[in-house]
């Protein structure tokens, strides 16, 4: 009876280990919480963020500001001016990307990437102007565009926006070979050159529109199709791509009823519904630390005639998280994050998981004077 006993005591606490491993609540997955006291310096959203050795570099984009927060002291340490006239005149910036502190491009109109130091001293423009194809490849680092590192190498990768100013007139497989959509830039020497890699013709048959998510790892490039469930992995070493179907219960309604309605009959905010009503991928970003990808998407619904629908682009009142094996991309588990709570936009990955910002204007808890942080650890799903 007593061995009896004791086997029912393992049995019972492993289940309860195996029920905690397979929790449908994401919110347990919460390992760490961040909180930052800011002020009017510092915006609540933001277009561009960016995680660097401790660092989040966050773009303040009306006051064309970058603050930089110390995430251990949990404070503001440092504000780069993004000049747009005189010495240090930028132009208009479109973003930021981090290679140091002291090596900060920034995307600029028209056809420039600008270098400037920890205290927004220009140091060098590069232009890109003679490789324009379509007379509008100015790249941008906000949240619909995202310039990529790949382990430390000297060569950066700006998504170019070619594809997505396409007519569906114009989307054939004629021009998708002649529009690549990935520009990259030699740091040691100041050039540019398209990516030897072009988007195979198999994503026609999805939608009128073709735009991408763009993350990497060290050794491949990843595109997500927004418009469909469609990988593209480009091996950087092979210097060839691979297309995978990412499997998704809660991202699966894809619609071209948008692309083909009579939107210049309809208002704004009528098409903006109507949009609503189909699936769309967010973005995606790369966990190397876990190995892990993770997919941010919106699943698809009615959007009632109260809710503006057009402030939903920025803040959304939900999205999906799903959560991908980094090495054969099967899926290992995807969550609805809680309504009006947390910012799709908005994540970075750091040694400690996937961190996310329960800072949506609907969330009865946010307060504009702090920025606050949580920090996902799903590595024990895998």
């Amino acid at each position: 009876m007593k061995y009896f006993l004791i086997a029912i005591a393992f049995a019972g606490f492993f289940s309860c280990v195996e029920k905690n491993e397979i929790s449908i609540n994401p919110l347990s997955y919460i390992s760490d919480t961040t909180q930052i006291t800011i002020d009017r310096k510092t915006e609540p959203y933001t277009r561009t963020l960016q995680y660097v050795n401790g660092d989040l570099y966050w773009w303040n984009s009306n006051r064309e500001t970058i603050s930089v927060i110390d995430l251990s002291a949990q404070k503001v340490k440092n504000f780069i001016n993004l000049e747009r006239d005189g010495p240090n005149g930028l132009g208009n910036p479109l973003g930021f990307f981090v290679v140091n502190p002291d090596s900060i491009y920034i995307p600029t109109m028209p056809f420039e990437l600008s270098l400037i130091n920890s205290k927004g001293e220009w140091i060098a423009d590069y232009d890109y102007y003679k490789l324009s194809l379509k007379g509008d490849v100015a790249a941008s680092m906000t949240r619909y565009s995202r310039m990529i590192q790949s382990n430390n190498s000297g060569i950066l990768y700006l998504k170019i926006p070619d594809l997505k100013h396409l007519t569906p007139q114009e989307l054939n497989e004629q021009n998708l070979k002649k529009y690549p959509p990935i520009l990259s830039f030699n740091k040691s020497n100041g050039t540019f050159e398209y990516l030897k890699f072009t988007v195979p013709a198999s994503l026609l048959k999805f939608n009128n529109f073709i735009d991408f998510g763009v993350t990497a790892s060290s050794n491949s490039l990843f595109l997500l199709h927004d418009q469909s469930n469609t990988l593209l992995a480009y091996d950087f070493k092979k210097m060839k791509s691979k297309e995978y179907s990412l499997e998704s219960e809660l991202i699966k309604n894809f619609s071209n009823e948008y692309y083909h309605s009579p939107r210049m009959s309809h208002s704004v905010e009528d098409n903006m519904r109507l949009a609503y009503k189909s699936s769309e991928n967010f973005g995606l970003t790369f966990d190397p630390y876990k190995n892990l990808l993770y997919r941010f998407g919106w699943p698809g619904e009615e959007i009632p005639k109260d809710v503006n629908a057009i402030q939903l682009s920025s803040t959304p009142p939900l999205f999906v998280i799903s959560i991908y094996d980094g090495s054969d991309f099967s899926l290992i588990k995807e969550f609805t994050l809680p309504r009006n709570t947390y910012l799709a936009h908005h994540y970075f990955v750091d040694e400690k998981g996937l961190n996310l910002f329960p800072m949506h204007p609907d969330n009865p808890e946010f307060n504009e004077d702090e920025m606050v942080i949580h920090t996902f650890d799903f590595s024990r799903l895998k």
